[in-house]
């Protein structure tokens, strides 16, 4: 039975949203904990992947300056991994704590937006991997490159690996954030289009929350949120459009 299809006296008690709630996340975290057991014997591989983006000549040439740090970027590329692992399942649960909460008519867009999720997060996390950083780490690492020369420590490159990688997947879900709202009648194309000046300061403050604190990786996150903002008017316009037909057509 769906929670709205209970009257007042039938609602179930904050307690038990709790203790669903709580059940959902040990779910979501073991699943995260047996992702990292599957990603750490593959930990030196997974390290060379994230060192890709480097220039040629820097690439195996990272450092260390405590005896702790390598054995702790081990334990945080394996982590990482590990979300990245149990993305679809930690989405699922998400899914199935939200779903009795809604209209009959809702539910279906629920599983359709959750496949589309883990795409969009994915193409993100692709995009900064292949595009965002390595035009990135050029820019910064070849910055004065005539009288500095770069000496970096691996703890510190993989924090700023992981951390574009993470947030470009997360703001890569803008869209489809958009569309899922569109079609439940929380917004339409024509409130983000009168908050479009409100949004573009929202996005570089975003951008600044989500980035390194240096204005060039800021920059490099909010020009494609801009983008992204824009497109998401166009699916907005696009899904109130398809809910006018359908509601024509019953």
């Amino acid at each position: 039975m769906s929670r709205r299809d209970l009257t007042p006296e039938e609602e179930l008690p904050v307690t038990e949203h709790i203790e669903e709630l709580r059940q959902r996340l040990f779910r979501s975290f073991i699943a995260v904990v047996i992702g990292f057991v599957i990603a750490w014997p593959f930990k030196k591989k997974i390290l060379l992947f994230l060192e890709k983006p480097l220039p040629e000549h820097l690439q195996g040439k990272l450092i260390f300056l405590s005896p702790p740090e390598a054995f702790f970027t081990a334990l945080k590329v394996s982590f990482f991994a590990g979300i990245l692992i149990a993305l679809p399942y930690v989405l699922f649960q998400v899914w199935k704590f939200i779903e009795p909460g809604l209209y009959e008519h809702e539910k279906k867009f629920l599983l359709p937006f959750m496949f589309a999720s883990v795409l969009c997060f994915f193409a993100g996390a692709a995009f900064a991997y292949f595009i965002i950083l390595p035009f990135g780490l050029r820019f910064l690492l070849g910055f004065m490159g005539d009288i500095l020369t770069p000496q970096i420590t691996i703890g510190s490159y993989i924090s700023f690996v992981i951390q574009m990688i993470l947030a470009f997947g997360f703001v890569f879900l803008l869209p489809v954030v958009v569309w899922l709202l569109s079609k439940l009648g929380v917004i339409n194309y024509m409130m983000l289009e009168r908050n479009r000046k409100f949004a573009v300061l929202t996005i570089f403050v975003v951008a600044a929350l989500l980035t390194p604190p240096d204005a060039f990786s800021q920059v490099m996150m909010a020009l494609p949120l801009l983008a992204l903002y824009e497109l998401s008017i166009w699916i907005a316009k696009a899904a109130g459009a398809e809910e006018r037909e359908e509601g024509l057509n019953e």
